[in-house]
């Protein structure tokens, strides 16, 4: 190939183990309130509840064990390094599904006992429902956002907000690449790390790099 010739557009994700280990932790913090939910309505129902109470011990039991199960697979989806199938259905994340449905019931729980209405909670109920529904959609755009792209004109390497790189084929120096990881030198001494013990995807990752070291202009001719 031609230094510096064009190629067509490549885009590649950089899918993060680390990034999806914390999506993870996340979930499962709300084990917590949903054993609360749970033990609180066992002792309802050992007590006699009857009416709303006892609606909603059974709300909290039911929706408390759908919650723990999805946590569970997650987990098990987590450590075979692939996402389960029954997690995930039709674009929709279940456990936020549940963990919505738990904030619901805590927020019932407290206009039923404490006649107060938890707006904050309830808040937090429905964008998490929101986020859950639209999971394939929302995990879409982060992927977008979170990829390695070449086009005719620049490298650019995705990320959070306001860390994003680009650089034009002129500006980039050199890339270097181990076993382990790429650094990408521009000359004006800008880098960009990318760590491949942590992408899901590092093969693709590498493969597109190569590409690119191919399209740089050798030194010597700058």
């Amino acid at each position: 190939m031609i230094p510096g010739a064009d190629v067509a557009p490549v885009t590649v994700p950089l899918r993060s183990r680390r990034l999806k280990r914390v999506q993870l932790v996340q979930k499962v913090q709300h084990a917590v309130p949903a054993l609360g939910l749970l033990v609180g309505g066992a002792e309802s129902l050992r007590a006699g509840a009857h009416g709303f109470e006892l609606v909603l011990a059974v709300v909290g039991i039911g929706i408390s064990g759908l919650l723990g199960a999805s946590i569970i697979r997650s987990l098990r989806a987590a450590r075979g390094g692939h996402t389960s199938a029954s997690h995930h259905g039709h674009g929709i994340d279940w456990t936020d599904i549940w963990v919505a449905g738990v904030l619901f019931t805590e927020a019932a729980e407290t206009w039923h006992v404490r006649h107060h209405i938890a707006r904050p909670v309830i808040l937090s109920g429905v964008v998490t429902l929101v986020i859950g529904l639209l999971h394939d959609r929302l995990a879409a755009r982060v992927e977008r956002r979170r990829s390695l792209r070449l086009t005719d004109d620049h490298l650019i390497v995705g990320g959070k907000p306001f860390r994003k790189f680009t650089a034009r084929w002129d500006e980039i120096k050199h890339i270097d690449m181990t076993e382990h990881e790429a650094v990408i030198h521009t000359h004006q001494g800008r880098r960009r790390r990318l760590n491949f013990l942590d992408l899901e995807n590092a093969a693709d990752v590498r493969a597109a790099l190569e590409k690119a070291q191919q399209r740089l202009i050798p030194e010597e001719q700058q």
